[in-house]
């Protein structure tokens, strides 16, 4: 029996003692996170550096990732691996940089407001909980310290580390790149994060490890690290680039190598570690150098292809003076505990065997993978198989470089989504923001019907609107009467019973200033030449001349010619006569007017005051100035003169006799001219009869009798007599939201310019004197004005509304709009600095001309090409994106509302008149319509709009599904 029991016993220890070694204990797992650090301590700067107990010293630093996801630019990833592959030369021998992007999937979570509006909260609600991922980017700086019994403090390594800290950081600040070292608190929290693999929520907690050969349990998650390299068959292609290529809508856009880290199947966490560790130069230079000797003294195929790539190698080294590093990447991907862990595995094996990588199938040692990729703690990963030896810039290669569009800092937001579907914020004027992108916010937008260019427009103004914006709109389509409706603005329709007018001449004297002057001339103008015609400067030079005469007389009347006004109009008529008298007089009647000389010789009186003070101004001929400086008084017979020059002297008498009595008849005229009241009527009377004298005392010519039957139309008894003579609704002037719809018009080549150029005007009037934001906004209208006679006129426009808060706005469909169009070029690209395109796809084989003339680059050109193109629609109803330049650089953003504002924004007559219904029949606000339409469209289960719209007005009332 004694002999059984100690046979037991004896069975039981050593049961006990192989199942310790090969599962170990309790206290075994727990030593492996105790003996991770030995303290966190804060130094100068409030910098945390990590102790591990091992001695080795690392501080963190969180950045953003510079390039941005679907950016197009090839140059941006080799420029950040460029920019750490600097970082990796200063930090020298001694030390590993140690990157880590975590990748976390969280459902979006809008800013509490209390005071927004209906729209707004509906927008915000549509996208609550929506999943998205969020990329945040660590670097550590990790110093080793030689192993021994004992770790003694070096002062010098120490100091040098604090100096390579500070030179870290002022390199990625010199690349663009904001960092900032964590302090002891986040540092914690940082490393606890890690440990528990939880960056969603705000509280975490620890729980308990199971460690297993393929995975890690870890509670109601589990976890798996891919290391990306078997070091015993290196899996990576012979060249390797920081960037991969995709093919969208037939054009290749480039990527981030590791791209495919960001779409893990069934991952809620993903952490990427990038570790490179720097050694000596020297002795791995000399360690590669035996290597190929002992491959060349067996010289089989296999070691001559190693000795031809030893040599490669070694001659990069020495021609570029490149940098040998040792490389680690691996991913912890972290799934619920119910994951198939083989999806995510052959995802990620198909994603890299496309780039020519073959990640490691061998990773049995995943608790020492993960705790091994804890910050500080990468120098106890196993120098046998967790690391590779290989250039500077190919590790570099494998780092991951992108980040994803993030809201911008600014008062104010415009909500785009980014292209995974999640709300940001941009300042759509580029120039109120943190980061000045822009000079002035005036936009151009071109889009092919179809391409939501105008559901596109409605939300950008409502937003707007909703941050204390002035909107002025000037439609032909009626895209925004229910936005107007909604927003409880003021929606003018011209119709020929009530047409737009307004009384552009009534101002008061204070108003009085240049850019009015400009504008009425631009008015009579157009009126008179067309939308398509074109003045000469002497035209527009007299137009100006008698609209400043006009108010001159109504503010202060005329009292007669100065002496400088009669002197500089003698002086214009005197040459313009003494040219035509010469022109017609021919030499025989010139001779008989020497003889007829002599017998009224004695006749001729003493010249007059007029004459002498013109010849004094140098005004005269030479022979009658010799007569004047003879003197006041002498009689011409008492001069020894000939004939001729007798002659001569009479025909300047003739002449200036001539020039003073028309001066009087003209100045009595000009004395009798009044203006009582101001307006079109009171212009026209004052114009038609100035003009003739106009052009008499400057000697130039006018065609006045077309001026005058073209100004017709508008004058008192013509077609158009209400149009200028009828003051505009002075209430418009406190009017935030005014749309203007044309639409009736926009085939009259008179009205529709004109009219165009009223509200024109009125927006004018908003942005001298109002003090907050204004934006006008001319959709296809701008097309009635883009002649070469409204050309100076726009680009004043365009340029004095940046100075005065306030932006324009144009908006187009037709590519040949801006082809065709030299005042689209000249006067309004050229000056806007926000360009918005939307489906280009229609353009694609001719796009060349709009590139030049948009100044587009090849880079913007292919990211304008993916519009509507990326596989980014899953899980996402209806949406349409767009392309947004602001200064150099655009991005491509998505337009994606909820039913709430379709609702409102639609043009649809069948859906328009469902929602009417639902407001008629519960006798409510357009908000309560909107909510109980929207609440039975979603709970009917149609998806398309039109179809439930044509659900309603089959039933006929209110559908109610709610109940």
């Amino acid at each position: 029996m004694t002999i059984y029991v100690i046979l037991f016993i004896t069975a039981l220890v050593i049961g006990m003692v192989v199942s310790l070694s090969v599962f170990g204990n309790s206290n075994k797992k727990n030593k492996l996170f105790k003996e991770l650090y030995f303290s966190i301590e804060e130094t100068e700067g409030h910098v945390a550096v990590l102790y591990t107990k091992g001695g080795d010293y690392s501080a963190i630093l969180k950045i953003d990732n510079p390039v941005t996801q679907y950016c197009a630019d090839i140059e941006a990833y080799y420029e950040f691996s460029n920019l750490l592959t600097s970082v990796v030369r200063t930090l020298g021998e001694g030390y590993a940089l140690h990157k880590q992007d975590v990748f976390t999937r969280k459902g979006f979570e809008g800013e509490e407001s209390d005071n927004r509006e209906y729209l707004s909260e509906s927008y915000f609600n549509y996208f609550e909980g929506r999943p998205y991922t969020e990329c945040q980017t660590y670097i550590t700086i990790v110093q080793e310290v030689k192993k021994g019994r004992f770790n003694q403090y070096d002062e010098k390594k120490w100091g040098d580390f604090l100096v390579k800290l500070r030179k870290v950081k002022d390199i990625l600040a010199d690349g663009g790149i904001q960092s900032k070292y964590l302090n002891k608190k986040e540092a914690s929290e940082y490393v606890d994060r890690i440990c528990a693999m939880e960056f969603a929520k705000k509280n975490f907690s620890l729980t308990n490890f199971k460690a297993g050969e393929d995975h890690i349990g870890m509670g109601d998650r589990k976890m798996k690290i891919f290391s990306l390299v078997d070091v015993d068959s290196i899996g990576l292609p012979r060249l390797v680039r920081p960037y991969t290529d995709i093919t969208v809508n037939n054009a290749t856009m480039p990527v981030d190598l590791m791209s495919h880290v960001t779409k893990i199947p069934g991952a809620s966490t993903v952490v990427y570690n990038q570790i490179i560790y720097i050694p000596n130069q020297r002795k791995e230079l000399a360690a590669l150098e035996k290597k190929k000797n002992r491959h060349a003294s067996m010289p089989n195929p296999s070691n001559l292809i190693a000795v031809e790539d030893i040599k490669q190698v070694q001659d990069i080294i020495a021609r570029e003076n490149k940098m040998l590093v040792y490389g680690h990447f691996n991913m912890i991907v972290c799934c619920p505990a119910d994951t198939d862990m083989q999806k995510p595995t052959n995802q990620l094996e198909n994603a890299f065997n496309k780039i020519g990588i073959h990640i490691s199938k061998r990773c049995y040692n995943q608790m020492e993978l993960f705790v091994n990729s804890f910050p500080g703690n990468c120098f106890e990963m196993n120098e046998e198989y967790d690391r590779f030896l290989t250039l500077s810039d190919a590790a570099m290669c494998l780092m991951y470089k992108e980040h994803m569009k993030r809201s911008e800092d600014s008062p104010l937001k415009v909500y785009y989504t980014d292209r995974q579907g999640v709300p940001v914020a941009i300042d759509i004027t580029g120039k109120e923001g943190k980061k000045k992108l822009t000079d002035n916010a005036n936009f151009f937008c071109l889009g092919p019907s179809g391409s939501g260019k105008s559901f596109h427009m409605n939300s950008v103004v409502r937003q707007l609107y909703e941050q204390n914006t002035d909107i002025v709109m000037v439609d032909t389509g009626n895209s925004y009467e229910g936005l107007c409706e909604y927003l409880g603005g003021k929606y003018i329709s011209y119709t020929n019973e009530r047409p737009i007018t307004m009384n552009p001449f009534k101002i008061g004297r204070e108003e009085l200033n240049v850019e009015k002057m400009e504008f009425l001339k631009n008015m009579i103008l157009l009126i008179w030449k067309g939308a398509q015609g074109e003045a000469t400067k002497q035209e527009a030079r007299i137009i100006n001349m008698v609209i400043g005469e006009y108010y001159d007389v109504h503010f202060n009347g005329f009292k007669g010619y100065s002496k400088e006004t009669r002197r500089e109009i003698i002086s214009n008529i005197q040459a313009d006569m003494r040219k035509k008298l010469d022109e017609n007089e021919d030499e025989t009647r010139h001779q008989q007017r020497i003889c007829e000389i002599y017998e009224w010789k004695d006749k001729m009186n003493e010249l007059p005051e007029d004459v002498l003070e013109a010849g004094r101004q140098g005004n005269v001929s030479p022979e009658l100035a010799q007569v004047l400086r003879s003197g006041k008084g002498l009689k011409i017979e008492d001069l020894e003169l000939s004939a001729e020059e007798i002659y001569k002297a009479e025909k300047e008498r003739w002449i200036m006799d001539n020039i003073l009595g028309r001066m009087d008849s003209v100045e009595e005229r000009r004395k009798r001219l009044k203006v009582d009241t101001l307006s079109f009527n009171s212009f026209y009377e004052y114009a038609t009869q100035r003009i003739p004298d106009i052009c008499w005392e400057n000697s130039v010519d006018f065609d006045f009798k077309s001026f005058r039957f073209m100004m017709q139309d508008f004058y008192r008894g013509g077609d158009y007599e209400k149009t200028l003579n009828e003051e505009l609704d002075s209430s418009l002037f406190d009017e935030t939201f005014i749309v203007f719809e044309i639409d009736s018009i926009k085939n009259h080549e008179v009205l529709f310019p004109l009219v165009t150029l009223i509200i024109m005007d009125v927006f004018q009037q908003k942005m001298y004197l109002k003090k907050k934001r204004k934006t006008l906004i001319i959709e296809e209208a701008w097309k009635a004005i883009a002649s070469p006679l409204m050309a100076g006129y726009i680009q004043y426009l365009f340029k004095t509304a940046r100075k005065h808060w306030a932006n324009v706005g144009v908006v187009t469909q037709e590519i040949q709009d801006i082809v065709d169009s030299p005042v689209v070029k000249q006067a309004i690209i050229n000056n806007s600095d926000v360009v918005i395109l939307l489906d280009q796809s229609k353009f694609k084989e001719r796009y060349d001309e709009i590139k030049a003339i948009l100044g587009l680059t090849d880079i913007e050109v292919k990211k304008i090409f993916t519009i509507n193109r990326l596989e980014n629609k899953e899980g996402r109803p209806y949406f349409r994106e767009v392309y947004i330049r602001r200064g150099t650089v655009g991005d491509v953003f998505g337009v994606e509302e909820p039913r709430e504002c379709y609702m409102t924004y639609t043009t649809e007559r069948a859906e328009k008149e469902a929602l009417k219904l639902y407001k008629k029949e519960l006798q409510c606000n357009i908000h309560d319509a909107l909510t109980a339409y929207c609440r039975d469209w979603n709970l009917s289960g149609v998806d398309n709009s039109l179809e439930f719209a044509r659900l309603v007005h089959k039933t006929g009332h209110v559908l109610n599904l709610w109940k």
